[in-house]
């Protein structure tokens, strides 16, 4: 397998692995961007091993001003993300995986949020349940989920 782009994220809406999108669905992004050349299957065994999270509610909370524009919100703290995602980083790394935001200068804290799409967005107060994270591939200007990790 070549080395792909690929991210983890946990999707508001439940997505099919195989399913192919250009404009994505509202979700969170765990880790952003990274690399290397370890199946998605294997990496999500690997997840699934190191999270130890149960499903969980997320609620949405204040709106988000995000950069280069772009509005959103954020996740009401605390969260469970915060805390699965240094132990998917910890699994990367073990991988010695390329990630793209340890590549800036500016490692910024991590605080997840959604980020409002062109046609969806979410509001304060808004909630969904969690029970799974998913991998997503880039081909270009199109996202594929690769593989899901059962959150239990």
């Amino acid at each position: 397998m070549l080395p792909g782009d690929r991210l983890v994220c946990a999707f508001a809406h439940p997505q099919q692995v195989g399913a192919e999108f250009t404009s994505w669905p509202l979700h969170v992004t765990i880790v952003p961007w990274f690399r290397n050349d370890v199946a998605s299957e294997v990496l999500a065994a690997d997840f699934s091993d190191h999270i130890a999270e149960k499903p969980f509610l997320v609620v949405m909370g204040e709106k988000a001003k995000l950069g280069h524009g772009r509005r959103g919100n954020w996740v009401q703290q605390p969260s469970p993300f915060t805390d699965i995602e240094p132990r998917i980083r910890k699994v990367l790394k073990s991988y010695e995986s390329w990630l793209v935001d340890e590549t800036t200068k500016q490692k910024r804290p991590y605080r997840p949020h959604i980020t409002a799409q062109k046609d969806t967005r979410s509001q304060a107060g808004d909630t969904w349940q969690c029970d799974r994270l998913y991998i997503v591939l880039q081909h270009g200007e199109h996202k594929e989920v690769a593989t899901e990790i059962y959150l239990a």
